[in-house]
């Protein structure tokens, strides 16, 4: 979760105005504006490079899986799976999933996102970091469906705090992200802060800020399995 105020002055408030978040649960029955389903691809941002965890996250055992296996089985219903990796990590990829190569190594998430949307067979993307191993595909059901026509980012929040990397993104975007990559722009606030970006709160679509929690060190991992198995007892 980004730690920052929202990049657009003023949207936030508009889109509360607006009514934005508020429709009927009803409607997030199928991705898309106005409960149509839409096509969209789903990528997973798999090439960080673990330094908290001290192991490749993406390979941690969760479920009687991995991660990676974990997030992509919440994932099956998109039309397209992508895995974003970094080169010196591709090896550790099972070769049933389709994996698209960071160009700039250690540039972090935007060179990922970039890399997804230039691969992608559909218009939007949804990007997820592999380590978010709450979401669930209710919730990216429920998240998706709030898409308007006219949006080329839909970024989840809570209060200020912005969620970049569960997020969709249009591939209009990749002019601006490419412009980031040249200029060394690491965060992407900067993209919605040039893009029509709809802002949607967690809480209105029945949410908190623990199902887009992130997986970082040793001691969130065992919070994670303890958890599980105090669910199951």
């Amino acid at each position: 979760m980004e730690n920052s105020e929202l990049g657009c002055p003023g949207s936030l408030q508009q889109n509360r105005e607006k009514g934005v978040g508020s429709l009927p649960h009803a409607l997030f029955a199928e991705r898309g504006y106005a409960g149509m389903k839409i096509p969209m691809t789903a990528g997973i941002l798999a090439g960080g490079k673990s330094t908290r965890m001290g192991r490749d996250k993406a390979l941690l055992p969760y479920r009687r899986q991995t991660f990676l296996e974990h997030l992509a089985g919440e994932l099956k219903d998109f039309d397209e799976l992508l895995v974003s990796v970094e080169g010196n990590l591709i090896s550790g990829i099972p070769d049933n999933y389709i994996t698209v190569q960071d160009e700039l190594e250690g540039f972090g998430p935007v060179e990922g996102i970039y890399q997804l949307l230039r691969r992608a067979s559909h218009p939007y993307v949804l990007v997820v970091a592999t380590d978010m191993q709450r979401l669930t595909a209710a919730f990216l059901r429920d998240l998706t469906a709030a898409l308007r026509p006219e949006d080329r980012c839909l970024v989840p929040h809570s209060g200020a705090l912005l969620e970049p990397l569960c997020s969709v993104y249009h591939k209009e975007a990749l002019p601006i992200l490419a412009h980031m990559r040249a200029a060394g722009i690491h965060r992407p606030r900067f993209l919605f802060e040039r893009m029509p970006t709809h802002y949607v709160s967690l809480e209105a679509l029945g949410y908190d800020m623990h199902i887009v929690e992130n997986i970082n060190t040793q001691e969130d991992y065992h919070a994670l399995l303890y958890g599980e198995s105090m669910s199951d007892s």
